[in-house]
């Protein structure tokens, strides 16, 4: 009975729209792809990943601006105090119901968003020793300016892997130490907090708006790539 009361005082809401959960997820499974085929020598399938994040990135950019309420630049934290308080609930081992990004997520989506950022940047002008494999916009710079973005762009993955790592570790920290389990609302859209805390869910945007924002930048991009990469 006791469970069965618990249970009655949550509700189910959603709180990450279509558009960010494929991005969440097609995103980490590109950036695999990308380290693995650079670590083999699929140069070929790393730059054509590469590309094909570079499209997602400038997608979600857009999206910080026309998406979900929760998904916009004004959703994430940066407020001092908001940091303060923040910090002083980690050591409670109980789960926040968040129903957007807490003020280490807004860090975490700027950190990943930067450091990725500036790796396809120095990427798309990258170019090996020999010149054999570069990237598709080397031809537009000089050859010791494209040496250096190659150099950059082999030290900056060290960062954007920690990063990732962090980030990682701070979502099994809130499962295993808080309780809270931020993995699955990412796949499944929706979570259950209690009720005094669902009074403000997140307005949602249409996949639609998703979808027609991908396919633009899909087309603008890959009209460049044709005729400059």
């Amino acid at each position: 009975m006791k469970s069965t009361a618990n249970e009655s005082n949550f509700v189910k809401v959603k709180v990450w729209d279509l558009f960010i959960r494929i991005f969440h997820w097609l995103l980490a499974v590109l950036i695999v792809v990308m380290l693995v085929s650079a670590n083999f020598g699929y140069f070929d399938i790393h730059i054509t990943t590469g590309k094909t994040i570079v499209i997602l990135v400038i997608a979600r950019l857009i999206w910080g601006i026309v998406g979900s309420s929760n998904a916009r630049y004004t959703a994430l934290v940066f407020k001092p105090s908001a940091y303060i308080n923040y910090i002083k609930t980690l050591p409670q081992r109980k789960p926040g119901y968040s129903l957007a990004h807490s003020p280490i997520g807004s860090l975490a989506v700027i950190a990943i968003l930067g450091f990725l950022i500036f790796q396809l940047t120095t990427g798309l002008f990258a170019a090996d020793v020999d010149g054999l494999v570069e990237g598709p916009f080397a031809y537009y710079i000089s050859y010791e300016l494209s040496r250096t973005a190659s150099d950059l762009h082999l030290q900056n993955v060290d960062w954007l892997i920690s990063i990732i790592v962090l980030h990682i570790a701070a979502n099994l920290f809130y499962y295993f130490y808080k309780r809270d389990n931020l993995i699955k609302p990412m796949f499944t859209g929706s979570r259950s907090v209690p009720k005094d805390k669902s009074q403000d869910p997140p307005r949602l945007a249409s996949p639609w708006r998703g979808l027609i924002v991908t396919a633009i930048i899909a087309a603008i991009m890959i009209l460049i790539y044709v005729q400059y990469g």
